[in-house]
């Protein structure tokens, strides 16, 4: 009986080099480039609503009640971007130094700003900042 021979030919054996993850890095980077565009799309288009103006006292109060208490708020920035309030902002307080408040966004990142820069703060529900359902 004569013995065949079998010749496997694998991609690395005729010249070809994998990259491994290097080769995933661009179209990765391309479509989260894209999601973050699509999203910041998506927030320009939502009209937010002016809520209340507060005073400086009010606004200290709620901040202090929410930094003792460990509890997140939603902060309305006192500033127009083409002819709308900036959407509101989920945070908890972190700190206070000078007349900067620190604030702990809900998607991890640290941020700062100013009494003034406050146009109305709530509490918020602590379901909604871990996102439990009722």
């Amino acid at each position: 009986m004569e013995q065949i021979s079998i010749t496997r030919f694998t991609p690395e054996k005729i010249g070809y080099r994998d990259r491994g993850i290097m080769k995933w890095l661009g179209m990765m980077l391309s479509d989260h480039s894209e999601a973050l565009k699509k999203e910041e799309i998506d927030d320009q288009l939502i009209e937010v609503k002016a809520k209340e103006k507060m005073d400086e006292e009010e606004i200290a109060g709620v901040l202090y009640q929410a930094f003792v208490t460990d509890s997140p708020v939603c902060i309305q920035a006192n500033v127009i971007r083409n002819g709308n309030y900036y959407k509101d902002l989920e945070c908890k307080i972190s700190g206070y130094v000078d007349n900067r408040i620190y604030l702990f966004l809900k998607d991890g990142r640290a941020t700062s700003c100013t009494l003034e820069e406050i146009r109305n703060v709530e509490m918020m529900n602590m379901l909604d900042w871990y996102r439990k359902r009722r």
